[in-house]
């Protein structure tokens, strides 16, 4: 079959030498001793067969798991042609979890990977600048690192250095010129020193596994970028590893190193001893090796080395950022390269989808996200004003999911707002909780302000109807204990302050002010003179106390003011507590001079909505107590629609007063009716 696939590879040349071919790409696999299948889909994966055969008839000949890379490659090779340059690392980032996350197995990325080597290999060949400037970048910012995250450290090196050549030109002639060596040259140095130090070691009876290469050019201009070094300060241009049997040979090895080289002292690290926060171990050491060239060795145990490869502390992870984090998505990838290293293949654990914004940005979604999912993950505010989406160019609803590499576009009304289903796990608009936490928070908070609105408007209508003063509204929220007027409308909206609470803590308040007033106006003279402790009020100077508003037959208290005689209070008054405290030698009990069951007069205050049937429906109450009305003064508030009638009348009995006040009250659409 192998056969086969080259003979068809081969007739469909076409004499490109810039388009990479299948069966070299092959050829690179070889040497990573890849399985059939993956040599059969990378052969075949030439884009100039792409005509030639559907996924059909690659399956009848090859095989279905073959036909299936094959396919998946093409859309890989078509789609990461097509991406613009990346304007963040995290964008980078997604579009590499997106490629991953396309294929169905992950031995279709190595193929892509041997597929890039090849173009890189023949970028030279390409006239156009942008073109090869466009390729270098994306392999550095994409695919080496891919290949690092696969364990493909070969691979990886030759990508970034072919790249780099592109990207830095300059730079690179500089960094190759100061190695002033080339690169056979320095394989050969670094195959001499390793069976130099291989004879040691084995001299010394310690079993030792020793291998390396020399760094890269890329990797050396990292370095010198990322620790602001120059190049005569690097010591690990050329680098060995040694993998002994136990930690005592570590140390045994690194005496056998320091006697082999002079070492460089300042250049020792212990990270057996004091392993690194991610828990890394090994023994570091840079000695002045053959001909006083500088070279690293790294010595550490085959454990040290899969915890270091494979583990929490795989060297990709701490080179790749220094920070581990609790990853899925890379516990997957780890999982991926234990796959490779024994020429299995398998797919990602996907758990998140990769979509595009019309201007290219990558967004990682949650399975089964929608268009509104991503237009809350952009801005709260997008989202609210979401009202349709395009999905590669075509209207769809807002709950419809969303694929990997789907382009989508928002569309928004500035005055739009969201809607109330959306929030609703079940309606499938939304998959992300906090998305859908953000729909509920805006409902909250309309619901919030249209109950601080309904507080306010009654706060205002009873501190106008009460004349409350700016002090009074101060001593009012002191004793509703809030700290503002806003917090308090808003208690007022939502129902935690019932209206009847702060009507009659206005009411008190009020009173409170006028008791004061009154008290200021108490001759000196009496505070000291005797007064008798009970009286009749037959022909004594009296008034009604505005606080409570006594009637004949009420048991009440006397409190004597200058000039203006007694202020009648009932004894069941709110203010006479405080009266009987702070002024107990002013007051004097007191009885009415005529018995109860006598015509009484009073007056009262009715506040209620403007409609049709208030007058009448009042005045058929009047008449069920046997009312007789002597005035009336009404009139209508044409901001707040409230009616305000006072009213003087005249009734058989006190008996009959507060059961007609309390059927008053019982009325549709009264506020309040209250004795004056």
């Amino acid at each position: 079959m192998l056969h086969e696939a080259c003979f068809q590879a081969s007739a469909a040349w076409d004499g490109d030498p810039t388009r990479p071919r299948g069966a070299r790409a092959a050829l690179v696999l070889c040497e990573m001793k890849a399985d059939p299948d993956t040599l059969l889909a990378a052969t075949l994966g030439d884009p100039r067969l792409r005509a030639s055969f559907n996924e059909g008839e690659l399956a009848a000949l090859y095989g279905a798991h073959v036909a299936r890379m094959v396919t998946e490659l093409h859309r890989l090779n078509t789609f990461s042609e097509t991406q613009a340059a990346f304007e963040s690392p995290q964008q980078a980032e997604n579009m590499r979890r997106l490629l991953l996350a396309m294929v169905s197995d992950v031995r279709v990325i190595l193929i892509k990977l041997a597929y890039r080597l090849e173009r890189l290999r023949a970028l030279p060949l390409v006239d156009n600048p942008v073109i090869r400037q466009s390729v270098a970048r994306e392999t550095l910012d994409i695919f080496a690192p891919i290949a690092h995250r696969l364990g493909l450290g070969q691979l990886k090196w030759e990508l970034e250095d072919l790249a780099f050549r592109h990207v830095e030109p300059e730079t690179y002639k500089r960094i190759a010129s100061l190695l002033d060596e080339k690169r056979v040259e320095r394989e050969a140095y670094m195959h001499t020193v390793r069976e130099q130090l291989d004879h040691a070691l084995h001299a010394e009876g310690i079993s030792a596994k020793v291998y390396g290469r020399p760094k890269h050019l890329y990797s050396i201009f990292e370095k010198m970028r990322r620790k602001k070094l120059d190049f005569a300060q690097l010591f690990d241009v050329r680098a060995l590893r040694v993998q002994v049997e136990n930690i005592s040979d570590c140390y045994a090895a690194l005496s056998v190193v320091h006697s082999l080289w002079q070492p460089i002292h300042s250049e020792y690290d212990d990270y057996i001893a004091h392993p690194k926060p991610n828990g890394y171990q090994s023994l570091h050491t840079a000695v002045h090796a053959l001909e006083g060239k500088t070279l690293e060795v790294q010595i550490r145990t085959a454990a040290m080395h899969d915890q270091a490869e494979l583990g929490v502390a795989a060297h990709w992870r701490y080179k790749a950022g220094g920070h581990v984090r609790n990853d899925s998505f890379e516990d997957d990838l780890e999982r991926l390269h234990l796959a490779l290293k024994e020429g299995e293949g398998g797919a990602l654990n996907v758990r998140s989808i990769y979509v595009f914004t019309p201007k290219g940005h990558v967004i990682e979604l949650p399975q089964g996200a929608t268009p509104l999912d991503l237009a809350y993950s952009l801005h709260t505010e997008l989202g609210h004003q979401c009202k349709g989406a395009k999905v590669n160019g075509r209207l769809v609803p807002l709950n419809t999911p969303l694929q990997n590499t789907d382009r989508v576009e928002l569309m928004r009304a500035p005055q739009g707002t969201p809607n109330r289903e959306w929030a609703d796990a079940k309606s499938g608009y939304l998959v992300s909780k906090g998305a859908r936490a953000k729909v509920r928070t805006w409902f909250k908070q309309r619901e919030r302000d249209s109950a601080r609105e309904e507080g306010h408007t009654h706060w205002d209508k009873t501190v106008r109807r009460l004349g409350l003063s700016r002090e009074q509204r101060e001593q009012l929220l002191q004793k509703l204990k809030f700290k503002s007027e806003t917090a308090a409308w808003e208690a007022l909206g939502e129902g935690h302050l019932s209206h009847a609470a702060f009507l009659d803590a206005a009411r008190t308040t009020l009173a409170h002010n006028e008791t004061i007033q009154e008290a200021q106006t108490l001759p000196r003279r009496l505070a000291t003179a005797a007064i008798p402790r009970s009286l009749s009020l037959e022909g004594l100077q009296a008034e009604p106390a505005r606080c409570c508003n006594p009637m004949p037959g009420d048991a009440i208290v006397g409190f004597i003011t200058r000039g203006q005689g007694l202020r009648l209070h009932r004894t069941d008054c709110h203010n006479l507590a405080n009266l009987r405290r702070t002024q107990p030698e002013r007051l004097i009990d007191v009885e009415w001079p005529y018995l109860a069951g006598m015509a009484v007069r009073a007056e009262l205050l009715i506040l209620g909505e403007d409609r049709a049937e208030f007058l009448s429906d009042i005045s058929h109450v009047l008449s069920m107590f046997k009312a007789r009305v002597n005035t009336i003064d009404s009139r209508r508030d044409k901001r707040t629609e409230q009616v305000h009638m006072r009213l003087k009348l005249e009734l058989p009995s006190l008996d009959n007063l507060q059961p007609m006040i309390e059927r008053l009250k019982s009325l549709e659409g009264l506020d309040e009716v209250r004795r004056l």
